[in-house]
């Protein structure tokens, strides 16, 4: 039986390779971009037809919830919910936005991003982030900073693509501030060393970094502007009918958000 995916694939691939299409052939290119989205939505409406108490549940999100957000939901939706099975993926927040656009992912629970018209919200959590310094760096005798005390600091940032390094720089750049950035990088433990070893500071999710301070290695400094929370949103197909799990699972999102 022909795979969708791979036929579309593979058409994509010969256009790609220097093959020039003509007037009709963009046409029709055009057309089967639509033949294939829609027969992708239609797999992904019809496989979810079970009850809520069965099926799978593909849920997308970032390293850093998976470790920290995601086992207590998680936890309390199979309590609920026990023979539903779930199957947890981590990415950046724009690669699981991208996902659950296409149905990789059945929802996403990611750092707010400027969401395409296919994707619905729903708001979700807060999560605090902190302004992160060495032990041994000026800032960690301060009480405070400013943000403007930052536009000449090397700051560490997140990679494309991820939630809190474009909530971070919209936060910045609505203050005029232009941080210089040291370096991108994706790994936490990687910018948690960087930092620990003075050279630069960045902007880290609070229990990220529990141990570092613990163990006076990291501080964590208050900005004079007030806490850095993060908007965390549930993320889901627009105007797609969603499997009874989802469903479920967004029921539980709500409840928890009212009360």
């Amino acid at each position: 039986m022909c795979q969708c995916g791979s036929c579309w694939q593979s058409f994509q691939d010969l256009c790609w390779k220097g093959f020039e299409l003509t007037v009709a052939g963009s046409v029709l290119f055009e057309y089967s971009e639509k033949i294939f989205e829609t027969v992708e939505e239609m797999e992904y409406v019809l496989k979810g037809y079970t009850d809520s108490t069965h099926g799978t549940l593909n849920i997308g999100t970032t390293r850093s919830f998976a470790r920290y957000l995601m086992p207590d939901l998680l936890a309390r939706f199979q309590k609920r919910f026990p023979k539903v099975k779930i199957i947890l993926k981590v990415g950046s927040s724009q690669e699981i936005a991208d996902g659950v656009q296409s149905f990789t992912y059945d929802v996403g629970i990611i750092c707010r991003l400027p969401f395409k018209a296919k994707l619905k919200a729903i708001p979700y959590t807060k999560e605090e982030f902190c302004l992160v310094v060495s032990s041994q760096h000026i800032f960690s005798k301060y009480d405070a900073v400013s943000f403007r005390e930052l536009q000449n600091e090397p700051v560490i940032i997140r990679e494309n693509g991820s939630g809190s390094r474009y909530a971070i720089l919209s936060l910045l750049s609505s203050y005029n501030v232009k941080p210089t950035i040291l370096l991108e990088a994706a790994s936490i433990e990687f910018i948690k060393e960087y930092i620990i070893k003075g050279q630069g500071i960045s902007f880290l999710y609070k229990p990220e970094i529990k141990l570092e301070i613990a163990q006076g290695l990291l501080t964590p400094v208050p900005v004079k502007e007030g806490p850095i929370f993060v908007q965390t949103d549930t993320i889901f197909p627009r105007d797609v009918d969603l499997s009874p799990p989802v469903k479920a699972f967004l029921q539980l999102i709500e409840e928890e958000m009212q009360g």
